[in-house]
């Protein structure tokens, strides 16, 4: 089967909510790379990040962890830094997603013992001894109501100097500019190859589904979940990637 995007080549009049089902799963390092800029580079960044503040015997968290892309970067990073005293953990509550990421991870040499992909929901699940946690793209599907009660829980279950890196679809301060910025974005698939039917039908279903914060709102809410430094890593049009740090 093709691992080509097409989930939204359709002219099925029922335009379903999106979800991470074994369609998307199949294709979704596919639509990751057309449909998020410079994925790959944002990927190479958390990593950077990631390893810079990982403390050796500590745990790290994939929050939202897909198909395992960061986990297997992190692996390759880990093992390039001869750090062996690790654990990754990786939380996803689609099962599809969950099996794509155990297939990756099967073709790399690591400790099998050392990393655990689990399907699960991250609203009900403990963050412990921890010095890194990673929410690609996560946030923003998170119901707005129990998102601050989830950055909570990250920031307890942090140790001194661990931070949380996010990264998400963003909104800007004047609806003016938020518009530009989402017509850029969009004019960005349609140089991937998304078709104008695919583009229209993506929007539709991600409608109530992703529901993206000001960048102002959402540093807000990792100031007032405790975090005592918080800054962009990244940013492009509407998409940008925050780095948290706990000092308390």
């Amino acid at each position: 089967m093709s691992r080509k995007d097409k989930v939204f080549d359709s002219t099925d009049p029922v335009i379903r909510a999106f979800e991470f089902n074994e369609n998307v799963a199949h294709v979704f390092d596919d639509m990751a790379e057309r449909s998020i800029p410079h994925y790959k580079d944002v990927q190479e960044m958390v990593t950077t990040l990631a390893l810079t503040f990982y403390q050796e015997g500590s745990r790290i968290y994939d929050l939202g962890c897909s198909t395992g892309t960061t986990i297997a970067l992190l692996l390759e990073g880990l093992k390039e830094h001869g750090l062996e005293d690790y654990f990754i953990r990786g939380i996803d509550n689609s099962a599809p997603m969950c099996r794509e990421a155990q297939d990756k991870l099967l073709k790399l040499e690591y400790d099998r013992k050392r990393v655990v992909i689990e399907e699960a929901d991250i609203m009900d699940e403990s963050i412990e001894n921890a010095s890194v946690v990673i929410m690609n793209y996560t946030l923003q599907f998170i119901d707005p109501f129990h998102r601050e009660e989830l950055i909570r829980k990250i920031y307890k279950g942090l140790n001194h100097n661990g931070i949380l890196l996010v990264s998400d679809k963003t909104l800007q301060s004047h609806t003016d500019i938020s518009r530009i910025f989402v017509d850029n974005y969009y004019n960005m698939k349609r140089r991937n190859g998304y078709s104008e039917l695919e583009i229209a039908r993506k929007r539709e279903a991600l409608e109530n589904v992703l529901i993206p914060y000001p960048i102002s709102e959402e540093e807000e809410l990792f100031r007032l979940c405790g975090f005592e430094a918080v800054d962009l890593f990244y940013t492009w049009y509407n998409f940008s990637s925050f780095i948290c740090l706990k000092k308390g």
